[in-house]
């Protein structure tokens, strides 16, 4: 799925009218009270738009209570940093506490009462982007509006890993200037989320998802190793990898595991990593930085690029780009 450029938001809000029109530009309300009409208001929301994405985290002084109608095009993830929430969602009742989330489906309102002092973290994945990641995923068709568990388990193996990509995206949202402006780092970030997601949450289809998915052909993986080489400065996600290669992304990784004993984003990074080479070695030093080559090439962390770059060539990516 294309991604297109991340846009951040961060609100500060001291009054119930400034946080329900804060939190309904990225994600939606309509309705918010206080538990206690007397008690003070300070709410504080930061966050990214990013693709099929809006990932936020938020903190709320006081406790309220919030009612949202159907979502209609979203799936819509709320789990606690801190204090605790009492949901109710197409007739169920969720107890949110730190390590185990609400998962809130497309069709149905929501009611939620928060403690006070609340903190949470709060993900919108379009459901179109849900829909495709889990009939991919499986290999199959799914129905339009897959009924999903109505809680998410954060201390699970899955949820451990998704709760790490989604609070990675919250600090990114928070840095300045942040990797998720770099399509070619926002893109796989994008997909981890919403394929983690799937992997996370509980469903009909979970035991598919657990199943190995054997790659013994070449023909796929050579397919993607083509398209990496060709243009390497491509956004790629394992998802697109897989669309080019002809086969899931779970077929692709096998196939790249057993025939080339990496993964399809490690190979990618090694191609990349090969252009900065490139890059380094024909460049004159006056004109350009390592960090400035190293940044063209995904790679945003320059200590990282460093210790990579050592790991192949042998020495520091400075020497190469002085002539030493």
């Amino acid at each position: 799925m294309a991604v297109g450029p991340a846009e951040f938001f961060s609100f500060r809000e001291h009054d119930l009218d400034g946080a329900k029109a804060a939190v309904g530009q990225d994600f939606f309300t309509t309705s918010m009270d206080l538990v206690d009409t007397t008690a003070s208001y300070d709410f504080r929301f930061d966050g990214v738009v990013l693709g099929a994405l809006a990932v936020g985290v938020s903190q709320i002084s006081s406790g309220i209570e919030v009612g949202m109608a159907d979502l209609e095009d979203c799936y819509y993830v709320n789990y606690s940093a801190s204090g605790a929430m009492h949901a109710r969602h197409r007739g169920r009742a969720v107890e949110v506490t730190p390590g185990l989330g609400a998962v809130y489906h497309p069709v149905g309102p929501v009611a939620m009462t928060t403690s006070d002092d609340y903190g949470s973290y709060a993900v919108r994945i379009d459901r179109r982007a849900v829909n495709e990641t889990l009939e991919e995923q499986v290999g199959h068709p799914v129905p339009s509006d897959p009924e999903l568990e109505p809680r998410v388990d954060l201390r699970s193996a899955s949820g451990r890993r998704w709760d790490r990509l989604v609070r990675l995206l919250c600090d990114e949202a928070g840095s300045a200037p942040s990797v998720l402006s770099h399509p070619m780092v926002a893109a796989p970030l994008h997909d981890a989320v919403v394929s983690g997601f799937v992997h996370a949450t509980e469903h009909r289809w979970r035991d598919a998802l657990d199943r190995p998915s054997r790659c013994w052909s070449r023909t796929p993986v050579h397919r993607a190793v083509e398209a990496m080489r060709s243009d390497p400065a491509q956004p790629f996600t394992p998802s697109s990898l897989a669309r080019i290669a002809g086969a899931s992304t779970r077929t692709l990784h096998d196939g790249f595991r057993r025939h080339l004993d990496t993964t399809p984003m490690a190979y990618l990074r090694l191609v990349r990593l090969r252009r900065a080479h490139d890059e380094l070695r024909a460049a004159e030093p006056r004109a350009t930085t390592v960090a400035a080559v190293a940044h063209r090439w995904g790679f945003t962390h320059v200590s990282r690029f460093a210790q990579a770059y050592r790991e192949v060539y042998g020495r520091a990516p400075g020497a190469t780009l002085s002539g030493r």
